[in-house]
């Protein structure tokens, strides 16, 4: 296993073989240097730019802060490319992916004399890579990583494991959830595969993450029973007068993937059967997703489905190409008993429809982040689990976000993806304490694949 690191004289987004990185800067950067900064290539260092440097500000875990403390709180992106390895090519394009994106050479760090987290950005790549010599260890790989705390104060935050084929390769991306979402690490997989196999070379993103409830759209502040719920858990925590450090959630978190192993599977639609399911949901009037869900309604017998919903497009603080959580949560609840999917996909359709329409609904889990103690979030999920003794914590953790339930049911459509460099997709979703069945989906070039996380053990403490 290494850090992929760049050598004197790569290339990082832009550059013409100098030894130095022109990058494309968000609007408003303003001056001479609007649209190029310069950073040198040293010793195997990503010098930060001096525009970097200068004008990038501290970015704090908020809404992200939920994923830390809590268990399993990593997914994955399988890629299949059809050219073949070349570890000086994968290096460097590996260089230009953390070169382009600041979270990719970030370490997670506590403020001095605070209990605020940062993404402390370095001037080296923490990507982790390994090569391994075929798919056989794929599923082993994937849950050695699941099977041990994910330590994000020594570890970066993205780890890539590469299998060589007798044609092409095939890479697993796994991310922890505080680097991105599953769309976030989705665009992350095609830029090293545009690169790679392309030619083309990764823009600068500017990393600006969301700091404050002030930027969420408006009218997505909480109210009512929510509002007091969060106000009523604050203040009980703060009368406990206590946290839960890292060494003892770490302790809790490994003991707790070792002995709750979650099972994967993956299953695919050929272009014919995709076809037919999108000539079904034009001629019905609704989308894709809403007969997935259907199909998982009527299977599972599930009262509520838990999907994820980007709001990249309702945000201002969002930069085009940026890491980070860009998504929310939502659980879609239908009463009709029905084994009839096409009147079950109706059914779901109205009800998303309802929720996607209202950013009070559908902001609801962000904005309790936003107005949730920190460190009150921390306690969340181990309080549930058993691991922490917090009334807070517990209830938070229990009543407010499922964990130590029977398990709800979850699916993420990362949509469709048209890509003539890359021959397959597979969107590995997290494995969530919260939730029993996760289906992860992605189609390619008109063929979906469906993955499956599922736990083999309800958790309950």
């Amino acid at each position: 296993m290494r850090e992929c690191l760049p050598e004197e004289g790569d290339h990082l987004p832009g550059t013409c073989g100098s030894g130095k990185v022109s990058m494309d800067l968000p609007a408003g950067t303003g001056g001479e240097c609007r649209n190029q900064v310069t950073g040198i290539l040293r010793e195997g260092i990503i010098l930060q730019t001096a525009w970097e440097k200068k004008r990038m500000m501290r970015q704090y875990l908020k809404t992200e802060r939920a994923h830390f403390m809590c268990p399993n709180m990593h997914f994955g992106i399988l890629m299949e490319l059809g050219k073949d390895y070349d570890s000086i090519l994968a290096d460097a394009a590996f260089s230009r992916l953390a070169g382009a994106h600041p979270f990719l050479r970030s370490l997670i760090a506590y403020e001095e004399g605070t209990d605020r987290l940062y993404y402390n950005v370095t001037g080296s790549s923490k990507i982790s890579v390994s090569l391994k010599e075929d798919l056989s260890s794929l599923w082993d790989d994937y849950r050695v990583i699941s099977g041990e705390e994910w330590n994000v104060f020594e570890n970066g935050l993205l780890k890539v494991f590469i299998y060589p084929g007798e044609q092409g390769m095939s890479l697993l991306f796994i991310a922890h959830h505080l680097l991105a979402d599953g769309r976030g690490l989705l665009d992350l997989a095609r830029e090293f595969a545009a690169d790679y196999a392309g030619g083309i070379f990764p823009a600068y993103a500017e990393e600006v993450l969301m700091q404050s409830i002030d930027d969420l759209p408006p009218k997505s502040r909480l109210s009512g029973i929510s509002r007091f719920l969060v106000r009523w858990a604050n203040r009980q925590w703060k009368k406990e007068d206590h946290r839960v450090s890292y060494e003892a959630y770490k302790s809790f978190a490994e003991e707790y993937c070792r002995t709750h192993p979650v099972k994967h599977e993956i299953f695919e639609a050929d272009t014919a059967a995709v076809a037919e399911m999108s000539k079904l949901c034009r001629d019905k009037g609704f989308s894709m997703n809403d007969l997935l869900m259907a199909h998982m309604f009527v299977k599972t017998g599930a009262g509520k489905i838990i999907i994820a919903a980007d709001i990249r497009k309702k945000l201002t603080v969002y930069r085009k190409g940026a890491l980070g959580n860009y998504s929310t949560a939502m659980g879609i609840q239908c009463s009709l008993r029905t084994k009839d999917v096409v009147k079950k996909a109706r059914e779901v359709h109205e009800q998303v429809r309802k929720r996607l329409g209202k950013n009070r609904d559908l902001m609801l889990v962000l904005a309790c982040y936003f107005e949730m103690s920190p460190t009150l979030l921390d306690a969340a999920a181990i309080s549930a689990l058993g691991g922490f003794d917090s009334k807070a914590g517990r209830f938070v953790g229990k009543r407010m976000f499922g964990f130590g339930g029977p398990g709800a049911y979850s699916i993420t459509n990362l949509g469709k993806v048209e890509d003539p460099d890359i021959r397959s997709l597979v969107f590995i979703p997290p494995a969530s304490p919260a939730v029993k069945l996760t289906l992860g989906v992605i189609t390619l070039n008109g063929r979906m694949k469906v993955c499956s996380s599922r736990k083999e053990k309800d958790g309950s403490s």
